[in-house]
């Protein structure tokens, strides 16, 4: 038995008539015919009497019919009162992103994204570039802002962000009075990292194998899972790390000066990563806006040389 089924039987005892309640249904009198048959079989008794000028309901059909309208009003009453409630609640966006996309990039765009309704709920969930895709293809999340290239047949890879790493030190380092350094210098200083997996490192690590330079030549002092912890160690003078301009907030300026590495580019892309069959509303409009968006108004490095 369904709902089908159901309003079928209403619209024949309504109509009191199969053609016109065919009619009505947009179905084959035979669809409606077999249908009653079935309501019939179920109960084990007749629910129509056929006459000459239609169908009229048995004793039976009586009851079934005052049952199945109530049935159905209130089929009816509980879809309205889910849509009022999916109404009221703000719609859900989960959005997977790389840790300096998140912490650096997320709250300049997230302001300016109108999400259906006015209203928003967005959970930002903050992991490597690699995490991010595997919850991207597990549909853990809706969309994924990664650091690093990423090449799977399973998602779209569409690039919305230009940036240049840079190296980072502090204000009273010796190379703060310069515009570059030499490749040489930059693999002989103490060095800071994050962690394995870490767009910006697999940037490093790309480059530095393009030169023939094994990433196990860097003198790395100490490997750190933010971009925060980074910038602290960097403010005390115990080493010098890569990282993207657009993590030194205004704020910190006076502390750090950033310069590029001679004999070593540093470019990547800021990238959005989705399933192919992504049809989440707010997850298109978020789309739109990151494309849409002004980052070189939103996002000025003036510390850069």
């Amino acid at each position: 038995m369904n709902e089908q089924i159901w309003r079928t039987f209403k619209a024949v005892s309504e109509h009191q008539s199969i053609t016109q309640a065919a009619r009505f249904l947009n179905l084959s009198q035979s669809a409606v015919s077999q249908h009653i048959h079935q309501l019939e079989a179920e109960y084990g008794t007749a629910l129509f009497i056929r006459t000459a000028h239609g169908v009229r309901l048995t004793a039976t059909g009586e009851i079934v019919y005052r049952y199945i309208t109530h049935l159905l009003s209130i089929l009816e009453e509980s879809r309205q009162q889910v849509q009022e409630q999916l109404d009221m609640s703000p719609p859900k966006l989960v959005i997977g992103a790389s840790l300096t996309i998140a912490e650096y990039i997320l709250p300049h765009a997230l302001p300016r994204i109108e999400l259906p309704g006015g209203r928003q709920h967005v959970t930002v969930y903050m992991a490597n570039s690699h995490d991010v895709l595997d919850r991207i293809i597990n549909e853990d999340i809706d969309v994924g802002l990664i650091e690093a290239p990423i090449h799977d047949a399973k998602i779209v890879m569409r690039p919305f962000l230009e940036d240049r790493l840079k190296v980072v030190v502090s204000r009273d380092h010796p190379w703060a009075r310069l515009s570059s350094v030499a490749l040489e210098d930059f693999l002989a200083a103490p060095l800071i990292v994050r962690e394995p997996g870490s767009g910006t490192r697999m940037v490093l690590e790309e480059a530095l194998r393009q030169i023939g330079v094994p990433f196990s030549q860097l003198d790395i002092r100490f490997v750190l899972g933010t971009t925060q912890a980074i910038k602290a160690m960097i403010a005390q003078n115990m080493g010098i790390s890569v990282l993207s301009p657009y993590t030194i907030l205004p704020h910190e300026q006076h502390l750090f000066h950033l310069l590029p590495i001679r004999e070593l580019a540093l470019p990547r892309s800021l990238s959005l990563i989705h399933r192919h069959d992504l049809a989440h509303p707010a997850a298109k409009r978020l789309i739109r806006a990151l494309f849409h968006l002004n980052w070189q108004e939103l996002l000025t490095d003036p510390i850069v040389p």
